[in-house]
């Protein structure tokens, strides 16, 4: 492949990006933006985790320990 062929096939790579971007930037002005939905404005609120208590033994079992 010799240089002139190679800076063309440069310029035509170049050409087709800057046609995508021309493109894109075209969409972006004419899309709408997105509303904001219940899910992402709902406040969250958070629910206090009950802890497992300690020491959940039943009394016959302290029962059997005291005896012992």
């Amino acid at each position: 492949m010799s240089t002139k062929q190679l800076l063309a096939e440069i310029e035509r790579g170049i050409n087709a990006l800057q046609k995508a971007r021309a493109l894109c930037l075209k969409s972006e002005a004419v899309a709408p933006k997105a509303k904001a939905t219940a899910a992402k404005t709902a406040k969250v609120t958070r629910v206090p985790v009950k802890k497992a208590a300690k020491g959940g033994m039943s009394d016959e079992s302290r029962a059997k320990i005291a005896a012992a």
